[in-house]
């Protein structure tokens, strides 16, 4: 008979909690993210959040419901380099133009979202095409889809809207149908 107990030694989440009890805030915030409970989770997002820890600080923001801590917590990890907060928090401004300077920052830094969105904020019809082919290279679907419907190209136009309607998106399959 076996007396060891039943440990799910694959699991990390017990070795987690052992640690962010004992201080380690890297260890608070990974085990934030495998909590199953809302509450558990946020308490210890909170907790690194406030030591510090800038992945943490982003992600309790998120989760925030005051949209003043929210934004803050955004602005901080943003402003730390935190390439997501970027994203997250030009999403929060309310200027257009602090709105679109984080963007064009997170799309600098690789954010796809951030590309597609940027794309769609410039002026320039030829800063826009570069976002949206830069985003739709790294699978972006919808700038797949408005690359497509922007090319003066039939060839790059139905490449474009065919790759996108094979992600499923219906909007380009129902463009490629009037392609012919």
């Amino acid at each position: 008979m076996n007396d060891t107990p039943d440990v799910d030694y694959y699991s990390r989440k017990p070795w987690l909690r052992q640690a962010a009890e004992s201080g380690n805030v890297a260890a608070k915030y990974h085990y934030a993210l495998e909590c199953d409970d809302p509450d558990e989770r946020r308490r210890w997002l909170r907790e690194a959040a406030r030591e510090g820890y800038i992945p943490a600080v982003c992600d309790y923001g998120l989760e925030c419901d005051d949209p003043d801590e929210r934004r803050r917590c955004l602005r901080e990890a943003a402003h730390e380099g935190h390439v997501p907060a970027m994203y997250q928090y030009a999403l929060a401004c309310e200027d257009p133009r602090l709105r679109k300077r984080w963007l064009k920052q997170a799309a600098e830094n690789g954010y796809v979202a951030a590309m597609h969105d940027f794309g769609r904020e410039c002026e320039d019809p030829k800063d826009t095409q570069r976002w949206l082919r830069e985003a739709a290279e790294e699978g972006h679907v919808q700038a797949m889809y408005e690359l497509g419907l922007q090319s003066g190209d039939p060839d790059e136009k139905r490449r474009w809207l065919e790759q996108a309607a094979r992600y499923g998106l219906d909007p380009a399959r129902k463009a490629l149908g009037c392609l012919g």
